[in-house]
């Protein structure tokens, strides 16, 4: 099939004869001396158009639909009808078999009104087909916006209202698993994802049982949605090599699968989702869950193995964009954390979950104020969040705001006390298998203690997480600290040996044992510890003052 346009289409494509400053493709048009360039970076359209003809014979469906994309991009008005013609005209099978990618693209693209209006009537007419996709909690705000605007969609609204509230959970990771178990702040963060939506939903064809009554408040009067009664057609998918049966059941699974590791059962989870991936190996959402989960029991390596491919297929999803930054902080690699995390703001900026790992990234990167402002901005969103007010209250320790690093620590205790269980903390990334929050809070309350000269509340803080974990060299050190500077020697450098032995160059241990040995009057091991240190860090001015009173004593 061929089609031929000229005048408006050659004045589209003289406004693209100029310079662009992000490309990967350059286009040149003409002979020397009279050689025009323009630059693109995404679709080489010189593959497809040549004097105002194109040409989509034995071009892949999936290609024409990439065509489309960048027509639109370009303004190619009469290309852009053409393309979408063809489209629904010779490929409607391809374009249900990719229907989610369709419907994203059409939505967002007011140009492209053809395929809304074919994705508007086979939503209509099968909601299913949208609701019932393992992609529907990641679906875009304008996408939902668009489908609940539709007066002839063929679904109960009690179920549309049970789905909205599904898709406004999944927004909010940091939610409990039990909904008994939720704050005001978690009912009002709920309420904000969904507070664009509350005015469409046809409350009045519901059961007051079903909605809560403040949404009842927010809904404008709008028409019942028009019954039509319809069968769903059987689908054209042989050139896939599945069933429909296949396909509905891997749909199964993944949600199976998903629900599972949301209640903690992950062996059942992996089973579900294995299989899943047995009858759709390359489904980006099965393979994001089978990552999650595997973090969850620790398995790192596997777990990264199946985000990444599940981002290779789907760059821009931010669930797995943010379990992959997750990983990579507790992994230690926290610039690659930092971008994931980043992106991953960057198409939902007011993410808590993203921004409380962003800033303990930041934190971990010694870059104190970039983790203040994310801690800020993630408790502003949930301001009861415990794993966000350790963190920050530690940021404030750093850059010796003592008072606020009491207030938010203080804070976090009474929100996950000391005797919390894991079953009580829902903080989805974290691994009570590690260091449970409770111990985090404490450390570094008695860090801060410590900072401010309060040596008994600090020593009070520090002993019960060496009780629950004796063998974490960064609290042995600080206790070690403690009793130094409490003039109990004997007990400091049990602590400080300890936590050398752990970590045998850890510059700030060595620092404090030679200080002990040092009150002690062992000059000589005072010497070859802060010897060790500068070796370390040769410009730390305390280790170098510290030698220095070392040497006169020693004189002495």
């Amino acid at each position: 099939m061929s089609a031929k346009f000229f005048e408006k289409l050659s004045s589209n494509l003289n406004q693209l004869l100029k310079d662009s400053d992000e490309y990967n493709v350059i286009i040149k048009v003409g002979r020397a001396p009279n050689i025009h360039t323009f630059k693109y970076s995404k679709l080489s359209l010189n593959k497809y158009i040549y004097d105002g003809t194109i040409t989509l014979e034995n071009i892949n469906t999936s290609v024409v639909f990439e065509l489309l994309i960048a027509s639109n991009e370009f303004g190619l008005e009469e290309l852009i009808k053409h393309l979408q013609l063809f489209l629904l005209e010779n490929n409607s099978s391809w374009l249900h078999l990719n229907f989610s990618r369709v419907c994203r693209t059409s939505l967002k693209n007011d140009s492209l009104k053809n395929l809304q209006e074919f994705c508007a009537n086979i939503i209509a007419k099968h909601p299913s087909i949208i609701f019932d996709l393992d992609e529907f909690l990641t679906l875009t705000e304008n996408i939902l916006i668009f489908i609940l605007k539709l007066d002839n969609l063929q679904m109960d609204e009690g179920k549309i209202w049970d789905y909205i509230i599904n898709w406004g959970i999944a927004q909010n990771p940091s939610l409990p698993p039990n909904p008994d178990q939720w704050s005001n702040e978690h009912f009002m963060a709920l309420k904000s994802s969904l507070q664009n939506f509350l005015p469409l939903i046809r409350y009045f064809q519901i059961s007051g049982e079903d909605i809560f009554e403040k949404a009842i408040s927010t809904s404008n009067v709008l028409p019942s949605h028009k019954n039509l009664i319809t069968t769903l057609p059987l689908r054209d998918i042989s050139d896939k090599g599945k069933t429909e049966i296949e396909s509905n059941r891997a749909i199964e699974l993944r949600k199976g699968g998903d629900a599972y590791r949301i209640k903690g059962k992950y062996e059942e989870s992996l089973i579900d989702l294995t299989k899943s991936l047995e009858i759709e190996a390359n489904n980006a959402n099965a393979l994001s869950y089978c990552g999650a989960t595997y973090y969850m029991m620790n398995r790192y390596e596997e777990s990264l193995a199946d985000l990444n491919k599940s981002l290779e297929i789907e760059p821009d999803n931010t669930f797995a964009l943010k379990c992959r930054g997750a990983i990579y902080y507790w992994m230690d690699r926290y610039e690659e954390s930092l971008a994931d995390l980043s992106k991953a703001l960057e198409i939902k900026p007011n993410d808590a979950f993203a921004l409380k790992y962003r800033g303990a990234a930041y934190y971990q990167m010694d870059r104190y104020e970039e983790s203040l402002a994310d801690y800020n901005k993630s408790l502003e969103i949930e301001p009861d969040n415990a794993f966000a007010l350790k963190y920050r209250g530690e940021a404030y320790r750093m850059t010796c705001r003592y008072e606020e690093s009491l207030a938010d620590l203080n804070q976090s205790l009474k929100i996950e006390p000391n005797d919390a269980n894991e079953e009580s903390l829902a903080d989805f990334n974290k691994s009570l298998e590690i260091e449970p929050d409770n111990v985090i809070a404490l450390k570094y309350r008695g860090a801060t203690y410590l900072m401010m000269g309060r040596y008994e509340e600090s020593l009070a803080d520090l002993n019960h997480p060496l009780e629950i974990m004796p063998n974490i060299a960064w609290t042995l050190n600080r206790r070690g600290n403690t009793y130094c500077l409490m003039g109990k020697y004997k007990e400091s450098l049990v602590d400080l040996n300890k936590s050398l032995e752990i970590e045998p160059n850890y510059e700030d241990a060595l620092g404090f044992r030679g200080e002990t040995y040092r009150k002690m009057g062992k000059y000589k091991e005072s010497l070859a510890d802060l010897d060790r240190s500068l070796k370390i860090n040769p410009n730390d001015k305390w280790i170098l003052n510290q030698r220095q009173i070392t040497y006169r004593l020693l004189d002495k």
